[in-house]
């Protein structure tokens, strides 16, 4: 891995070195700076913002975009190149005939307070979309993650059964091609998947998957009814064992509009799962419904949807409603009530959790009464009922955000939420409420100088006591027209009052030198 990481560095380098050789037309910035960071803590996950912050000199941001001629442009960002942290996407369009997409992400992820037992995790990405006619599309992607570092068992002293240990690869790639022809389309795909585990080799398992899909607008009824199909099958299977799964779906949408403000939806979902040993599976059917009447100023919306699950062993059924409206001008404002429920019958009371009751209301209301401030604010009461064991959870979430623009000076942004939630069960009960506040001041009332503060403040109660916070102070200063400096200040502190021991505290400061440059 060391060595894929090596190349992909150089090859990163000599991209960024012939990408302005060969542009017509360039823009970007160009950022190197340094990164130091003190922390104080009794556990280092207390808080996660800070895990994949390194100390040191960083290649901050190479960040470019260009034409290269003939209809072709490009887009590089690549962020923290020398870090372990580092992030890069590259994206590259030749009008109407090609795209492509490339993204590299590389993150730490710590399991214990000393931060001993750590795992790093890799992901790339690559996609292409190929036009060679207008009527023919051809898609494909790979991805590939990689992930390596220790486990952490369970209980003290305890070793996991899958060892102590992360070393696997997983990699997906998929193909499609699609012919269209006005609102008619045709695409047939393929997608394989390979999981390799090196700590522990009987898990690694292979996969395969086809699929072909349809729309297609009715011929009886044209301009009223139009229709979606897509069906697969694929096979699951592990390398060592012979165990293998049969995997098949099908999917229907059928889009009615039989008088102008009124539009029906109807939408059915079929999946099997067979064990191909012992010839057990797994049926799931769901069919929804859904009404629609739109209005001059908004629409008014309900549903109902019937699924089920059959296993062989356990059969449970839901019962699925839904009921709201949209009120809108168009312009100022905007607001939306819905409620839906929600019932699980376990037909033969044979699953953990038995019979499931759920519903949810949803009030939000947004007001944009000019470019210059925008507010909006929400309600939510939700409650879920397991009434076979005896189990509750309910609670309400009001939230509220506003933003103002003043030009010549700046801009602010507020929100605010509070939550409230319980759970009750044969033991007892848990409570917790919520409190938390984001907000964020940009000044840009002088010149070549830009600054910005922001908050990010939590704190749980009740049954708990916690406090987080963020702050975060920035800079900007231009020192002539292509070359500027910024420093950037973040203050983390999290405290737990109920776990005496579990505190942190982190200050970070970037400091960058940046160059925007511009070639035409």
């Amino acid at each position: 891995m060391r060595r894929i990481a090596t190349i992909s560095s150089l090859a990163a380098l000599l991209l960024v070195l012939a990408l302005p050789a060969a542009a017509e037309s360039l823009k970007g910035t160009v950022k190197l700076g340094v990164i130091t960071k003190d922390e104080d803590t009794s556990d280092v996950t207390a808080i996660q913002e800070t895990v994949n912050i390194h100390d040191g000199f960083s290649v901050t941001q190479v960040a470019l975009r260009g034409a290269l001629g003939g209809g072709s442009t490009f887009r590089l960002d690549l962020e923290e190149m020398n870090l372990d942290s580092r992030r890069g996407y590259f994206n590259y369009r030749l009008r109407d005939r090609l795209h492509l997409t490339a993204r590299y992400d590389r993150r730490r992820h710590l399991f214990d307070a000393d931060g001993a037992v750590e795992s790093e995790r890799e992901k790339w990405m690559f996609g292409a979309r190929v036009t060679p006619a207008d009527w023919l599309r051809i898609t494909g992607d790979y991805s590939r993650q990689t992930r390596q570092g220790d486990r952490l068992g369970y209980g003290t002293g305890f070793q996991s059964w899958l060892g102590d240990a992360y070393d696997y690869t997983f990699g997906i790639g998929r193909v499609e091609a699609e012919a269209r022809r006005g609102a008619r389309a045709f695409a047939v795909g393929f997608e394989t998947s390979s999981f390799e585990d090196t700590q522990l080799t009987a898990a690694d398992r292979t996969g395969q998957v086809f699929s072909a899909r349809a729309n297609l607008p009715c011929l009886l009824w044209p301009g009223k009814l139009s229709h979606y199909l897509r069906g697969t099958l694929g096979e699951q299977k592990l390398d060592q064992g012979g165990l293998a799964y049969t995997m098949s779906t099908f999917q229907y949408v059928g889009v009615a509009r039989p008088i102008r403000p009124f539009q029906l939806d109807y939408r059915f979902f079929g999946s099997r799962v067979e064990d191909d040993a012992t010839g057990l599976q797994t049926d799931e059917v769901r069919n929804d419904f859904d009404l629609t009447w739109h209005h001059a100023h908004g629409k008014v919306f309900g549903g109902y949807g019937y699924f089920t699950n059959d296993n062989e062993r356990s059969l449970t059924s839901d019962n699925v409603w839904r009921v709201g409206t949209v009120v809108s001008d168009g312009k100022v404002f905007k607001g939306k009530v819905s409620y839906a429920s929600s019932e699980k019958t376990d037909t033969e009371g044979l699953t953990l959790l038995k019979d499931i009751e759920a519903s949810r209301l949803r009030l939000s209301l947004d007001v944009n009464p000019g470019d210059k401030m925008d507010f909006g604010v929400s309600y939510v009461d939700h409650d879920r009922t397991f009434p076979v064991i005896g189990v509750e959870s309910s609670g309400l979430r009001y939230a509220a955000r506003g933003g103002y623009r003043l030009d010549g000076l700046g801009a602010f942004n507020l929100t605010y939420s509070y939550s409230d939630d319980e759970y009750q069960d044969l033991a007892g009960s848990f409570q917790a409420d919520n409190h938390a506040v984001t907000g964020r001041l940009d000044i840009d009332r002088f010149r070549d100088l830009k600054l910005s503060a922001g908050l990010t403040y939590l704190d749980i109660g009740k049954d708990l006591d916690i406090e987080k916070s963020i702050l975060m102070f920035a800079g900007e200063y231009a020192l002539q027209d292509d070359y500027f400096v910024e420093v950037k200040y973040n203050v983390y502190n999290y405290d737990d009052f109920i776990l005496m021991d579990r505190y942190y505290t982190a200050n970070v400061v970037w400091v960058n030198v940046g160059y925007k440059l511009s070639i035409d």
